[in-house]
């Protein structure tokens, strides 16, 4: 469920013992869709379009938006750490949520993981619980899309026919979306009150990975949704402003409507480095807008230069955070010989 950019040091147990059949389809997957995209678009094209692209100028868009971000994702992890874990301060989280950003360049998932170790090194917090409070954030990031999306389908008019199944298809999705998260709201809402569904839950498997959802309120969700609500308004003037330096005319409302789309796209866990899907879903959205040549080179420069942002963020918090993830190791040494 990861939609942010960030990354880890130590990968789960279960990610290390897959086989290497499974740990190949990422890339297999983002091969075949930049095979059938440059079977569609020369990449003579592409690359004509890409030596247009005004680097500087992005660079310069960008990197105030990075840094917005990373203080909105920092901001957010901490209050819900606090709120749910134990009493660290932004101060703490600053180094490792930046630096994990490196490692986030290859693959998102393992910075989860990488969160989630350093809360229960440095935070004293059950791995499986800081796992919960990250994949809550993550729930309430995917909603966060949907609702600006949402409003985009409410008052954009689609233009054409394959625009207005689009939106009528979108229409449908989010009815069933939002239901869902009412239904989660719901479900442990009632497990709060009832001591047999409380008590089932945390006797099961994945009791400890619902510890945070179990202890949230819908007051929670609503306060880290309006944390989070920031950063993609901030995306979408990033876009908006870099589109046009580009030469990419795109209408704010359709921005609203079909960014989201193309985020939640770049999210889904069956490519490398939110390569491809990203790609796909500009192309299927904006390609009215510009040639498909052009978007696509749009969206592959805006992509690096946002992860090159981020890298740049995550080696300026790299010595801090590795000096913190070497004190933790050396006190746990200390703690297991005096054990």
């Amino acid at each position: 469920m990861s939609v942010d950019a960030s990354g880890e040091s130590v990968e789960p147990a279960a990610a290390r013992g897959a086989p290497r059949w499974r740990k190949a389809i990422p890339y297999l997957v983002t091969l075949a869709i930049f095979s059938l995209i440059f079977w569609r678009i020369p990449v003579a094209k592409v690359a004509e379009a890409l030596r247009q692209v005004p680097v500087a100028r992005f660079v310069a868009i960008f990197l105030p938006y990075s840094l917005f971000y990373f203080a909105i994702d920092s901001f957010c992890l901490a209050w819900v750490v606090r709120k749910f874990n134990a009493p660290m301060t932004l101060r703490e989280i600053l180094p490792i949520r930046a630096s994990m950003y490196l490692l986030a360049l290859v693959n998102t998932n393992l910075g989860q993981g990488g969160v989630a170790y350093y809360l229960h090194r440095k935070g004293r917090i059950g791995l499986l619980a800081a796992l919960s409070s990250i994949l809550f954030i993550a729930l309430i990031e995917i909603y966060q899309l949907f609702l600006f999306s949402t409003l985009g389908v409410l008052f954009y008019r689609p233009a054409g026919a394959t625009q207005i199944e689009i939106v009528r298809v979108l229409r449908v999705a989010y009815v069933v979306a939002w239901a869902g998260l009412a239904g989660i709201i719901a479900f442990f809402a009632v497990a709060r009150r009832s001591a047999g569904v409380r008590g089932w839950i945390e006797t099961s498997r994945f009791g400890s990975i619902a510890a945070t959802f179990l202890r949230a309120r819908p007051l929670d969700y609503l306060v880290v949704l309006a944390i989070r609500a920031p950063n993609f308004l901030a995306s979408m003037v990033a876009q908006y402003f870099a589109l046009g330096l580009y030469g990419i005319a795109v209408p704010l409302l359709k921005l609203i409507l079909f960014l989201p789309l193309v985020f939640l796209a770049a999210a889904l866990p069956i490519a490398v480095a939110h390569l491809g899907t990203s790609q796909a879903a500009w192309l299927l959205f904006f390609s009215g807008n510009a040639s498909n040549a052009k978007i696509l080179a749009y969206s592959l420069a805006s992509h690096f230069t946002f992860m090159f942002c981020n890298g740049l963020i995550g080696l300026c918090f790299l010595p801090h955070a590795t000096r913190e993830l070497t004190a933790i190791r050396e006190e746990s040494a200390r703690e297991a010989v005096a054990d």
